[in-house]
């Protein structure tokens, strides 16, 4: 091992030099540092605000297509049957999505209004509530005869989905309390089952495997009337199998408080499968198709003469379809390879959304402060390289002597590289270890700095959030709200180890590649050559 006790008197008899080169190595890693420092801050404050986002994809229309191509087809005969043939959302490839373990469920909601029934809806108190409930509303025909229509006001809301569970229950927005949900047998057989919230269910007195009975739309009794049809038509028994709980309770307090409509208060939501509620309405569909059957004017139109469209549960169940599918993955961090993985094999005009266009468009200083800090790591290292390269070729000229008396010696080219790789480790060491003191205090400081610039200078802008009390009945927004505060909150530039280690290892790499370069162009030579052009 005596290269290294060279190395070692080497660096400390010709102490200038190792000041110098100390002093340069200590700049080169303030310089990374800054520029690691800087690129792992911005990187982890994004994986850290993805880890915040709830982890949906959207499976949907991609109507951008179908509009280029339905413009794109120039025969009117093309273009009226690719309308009346407008690509749908399939059932089955969604199932397909939901095989896949990155899926923990899927919702396709499909919501309608209920207008009353056999139980009471949970009360408010508020001026909203006071106005609601039933009237009477009268006008005049044609032929100046009155006549008088009842009305009355929605009271509960009914949600349904296509799928065995729902993204609120995931997410714990919902709880099941009592009872389960709804299967996949129950949703393709369209059966007459329900959850009812908590609050209701105490409201009426109501248990798991109790029946309610609820009105399905609400008809103008002159119109029943008028197709052979009653209220009986639309009213339907709901057997109970769960009760369930939320987490969005409507307090005085909450926003626009006096107009919240009973149907609007989570307590008075009804969940149930979609099929259920598209059948919950066809015994008075089936009637009003056979009352415009029975008009001859109705005739010319060529529908109501087909028997094959009149409404029954296999029409409808064929016929019916989805505007999308809101996927949660289990990690926010799958999002993004899992829209990569299916976008190839979709079928034509459909795509997968990854809702990143809200948290790229706030991400842009970020992207932009990294890639100026990996611009300058890269520099930096590059310069540091040729001028230590040149440094060392220099010093290696100096020392031709000692190389050729060395190898006369019987001393290995590998050891006398050695020896020269641990003199400067040696110093790049030193000076990097200098380097991470000061370096840290100086990227935080630069680091938000340019931050600030960078989001002062970028268009980006916060957008109001959503209005209501916070939560929308009708909401089915299943992204996160996002500010560019959001992402300032987890920008944090800090010297981990991990960055400490690969400051280092760049360190020891400039060191090889600086020695390796001129050591080729000097131990090319045997030991008599060199000693010859020395005397």
């Amino acid at each position: 091992m005596n290269f290294l006790n060279r190395a070692f008197k080497n660096v400390t008899r010709k102490f200038s030099k190792t000041i110098l080169l100390t002093l340069t190595f200590f700049l080169i890693g303030n310089l990374v540092i800054v520029g690691l420092g800087i690129s792992k801050a911005s990187e982890n404050a994004k994986v850290l605000t993805r880890k915040k986002m709830r982890a949906v994809v959207t499976y949907q229309l991609d109507y951008d297509e179908i509009y280029e191509y339905a413009m794109s087809l120039t025969d009117e005969d093309e273009l009226s049957q690719f309308y009346e043939n407008y690509p749908r959302i399939n059932l089955s490839n969604v199932a397909e999505l939901l095989n896949d373990e990155r899926v923990k469920t899927a919702n396709s909601i499909y919501n309608t209004l209920s207008y009353g029934g056999n139980i009471d809806y949970v009360h408010l108190g508020n001026r909203a509530e006071e106005s609601s409930g039933t009237g009477e509303s009268c006008m005049m025909d044609e032929n100046g005869n009155e006549y008088c229509e009842t009305y009355r006001s929605p009271q509960f809301f009914l949600k349904g989905n296509m799928f065995p569970s729902m993204i609120e229950f995931e997410d714990d927005e919902y709880n099941i309390v009592k009872g389960r949900f709804y299967t996949q047998e129950e949703i393709n057989e369209g059966n007459f089952v329900c959850l009812v919230s908590e609050a209701l269910a105490n409201q009426n007195n109501l248990s798991v495997g109790d029946s309610i009975n609820l009105l399905a739309s609400d008809y103008g009794t002159s119109y029943l009337e008028q197709i052979g049809a009653s209220e009986e038509d639309y009213k339907n028994d709901y057997e109970i199998i769960g009760i369930f709980s939320h987490n969005k309770p409507i307090t005085p307090d909450s926003s626009n408080y006096d107009w919240i409509s009973p149907y609007e208060n989570l307590d008075n939501m009804i969940l149930m499968p979609s099929t259920t509620i598209y059948l919950s309405s066809l015994t008075i569909q089936q009637k009003e198709f056979d009352y415009y059957a029975s008009l001859e004017d109705m005739h010319d139109t060529g529908y109501y003469s087909n028997p094959e469209n009149r409404p029954s549960r296999d029409n409808m169940f064929k016929n019916m379809y989805i505007d999308n599918a809101v996927l949660l993955l289990s990690d926010p961090l799958d999002v993004d390879k899992f829209v990569e993985d299916y976008s190839e094999s979709l079928p034509q005009f459909t795509m997968l959304d990854a809702n990143n266009d809200e948290f790229n468009r706030l991400a842009k200083p970020l992207d932009t402060l990294s890639m100026y800090a990996n611009f300058i790591v890269r520099l930096v290292v590059i310069n540091a390289i040729v001028i230590i390269t040149l440094v060392t070729a220099l010093t290696l000229k100096n020392r031709e002597y000692e190389i050729g008396v060395l190898l006369s010696v019987g001393a290995s080219k590998f050891k006398i590289i050695s020896q020269f790789f641990v003199e400067l480790a040696l110093v790049a060491i030193l000076g990097f270890s200098l380097a991470v003191g000061s370096g840290s205090l100086i990227a935080k400081r630069i680091g938000y700095t340019v931050l600030e610039y960078q989001i002062s200078e970028s268009d980006v802008q916060d957008d109001g959030g959503k209005y209501y009390y916070g939560y929308s009945i009708w909401d089915e927004d299943y992204t996160n709200d996002l500010t560019i505060d959001d992402l300032i909150s987890e920008y944090e530039v800090s010297v981990s180890a991990a960055i400490i280690l690969e400051i280092y290892i760049l360190g020891l790499g400039i060191v090889f590649v600086s020695v390796i370069i001129p050591s080729f162009m000097i131990m090319r030579y045997n030991p008599k050559k060199i000693l010859m052009n020395q005397n």
